[in-house]
């Protein structure tokens, strides 16, 4: 990738805020900027670990735009970006109180979107997380031509059980090139319709398939996975494994595993990525000879929640129904419809968010905005279907 040049200066009374790519020079002023917002709360590594963030302000990778005024940071963002996938990652925004009616965040956003997606054509779309502890990250998103995609309910645990919001901005190059009719399962239906109707796709092919665990009568049995957290080991054998089964109609972009669940006979492994200090889990990938997805799915949520995981995660292609049933049979609800997300060869692929959470539901704390709204009551209503309203139809008269 060539040299990046990125820049902009802002007047606002007696101060000039300079908006520039970081240097490792201003390290310790980015986390000194995080603290003062977050305290210790924040858990992004890239942020907190001083090697991770010289790595990212090193890599090409990366675009981390800083806004200083006399010497202070008081504005970041971090951007990632995929060449091979054509994809970005924008996240970390954020601005020190006293600078916040300067849409600092929106011209930082701003130039990483111009530059990667049309005066360097580095990515098809570009896609973000927002928290959902005020209404500011959801406008800004929305202000830039953000499509709101879905939610992850209780994805992250800090102070309390955080609830984000999905969101991304799609290029024409990349509506142009994805697949068209996804089949899905019946349930997911409801999220690809407030998609649609933010953006023009299709219809949908709707196949109401079953699962050998469908009659929820019929218990789940469980794989005997046993942990592997070396982290050199992980990373060295995830380059040489090649994703199989199921696990070929899986996605999660922008995440390195650090965790391996690995059953004795090897013949299930799972790549994930945990945070421990917000109690988050992805599934990454991995192989498997099980003939049900729904069994490894249960068997990767009954170990992560051993591991005091409070949410687990897998991302499905939208083109398999029998994996997206196994995996709501394992009680994994759909939450987002991301389209494009997966590019393979010239093409692009649609996808959508199954998770599952092992805490308390509780939205007191959520602020969100018009149609993430609607995610929410879907969301809420399969939560129900599968949590609750099970006792009443399997009730014996």
């Amino acid at each position: 990738m060539s040299v990046k040049k990125l820049g902009k200066i802002i007047i606002s009374g007696q101060r000039e805020i300079v908006i520039r790519l970081a240097s490792t020079h201003d390290m310790r002023r980015i986390q000194m900027l995080y603290a003062e917002v977050y305290g210790g709360s924040y858990s992004i590594p890239i942020v907190t670990d001083r090697e991770k963030m010289r790595g990212a302000i090193e890599n090409d990778s990366y675009y981390w735009l800083v806004a200083e005024c006399k010497g202070r940071i008081v504005g970041s963002l971090v951007c990632a970006v995929d060449l091979m996938y054509r994809n970005s990652k924008v996240f970390g925004a954020v601005v020190s109180q006293e600078f916040r009616k300067l849409n600092l965040a929106y011209t930082m956003m701003q130039l990483v979107l111009d530059d990667i997606t049309k005066t360097r054509n580095l990515v098809d779309l570009v896609y973000a997380t927002t928290r959902t502890a005020n209404y500011a990250p959801q406008r800004l998103t929305e202000s830039l031509g953000f499509i709101k995609l879905g939610i992850f309910p209780n994805s992250n645990k800090l102070q309390y059980n955080e609830t984000h919001c999905l969101t991304a901005y799609f290029t024409q190059r990349a509506l142009q090139r994805r697949r068209r009719k996804p089949n899905m399962i019946p349930e997911a239906v409801p999220l690809y319709e407030i998609v649609r109707r933010q953006v023009a796709l299709d219809k949908p092919v709707v196949r109401d398939v079953k699962g050998m665990y469908s009659d929820h009568k019929v218990k789940i049995p469980l794989l005997n996975f046993e942990a592997i957290s070396a982290l050199e080991f992980i990373k060295n054998r995830w380059k040489k494994t090649k994703s199989n089964s199921f696990f070929d109609h899986t996605f999660m972009p922008f995440h390195e595993p650090n965790l391996i669940l690995i059953t004795p006979d090897q013949s299930t492994e799972v790549y994930l990525t945990v945070n421990q200090k917000d109690k988050y889990s992805v599934v990454v990938g991995g192989v498997t000879s099980e003939k049900s997805f729904a069994v490894v799915l249960e068997s990767i949520a009954q170990k992560v929640s051993q591991l005091d995981m409070a949410y687990v995660e897998v991302i499905v292609d939208a083109y398999s129904p029998a994996i997206q049933r196994d995996a709501l049979d394992a009680r994994y609800i759909p939450s987002a419809y991301f389209p494009c997300a997966k590019r393979m060869g010239g093409r692009r692929y649609d996808c959508i968010v199954f998770s599952r959470t092992f805490d308390v539901l509780d939205f007191r704390n959520v602020k969100i905005i018009s149609l993430y709204k609607n995610f929410l009551r879907e969301y809420l209503k399969l939560w129900r279907e599968n949590y609750i309203e099970l006792v009443f139809k399997t009730e014996k008269k």
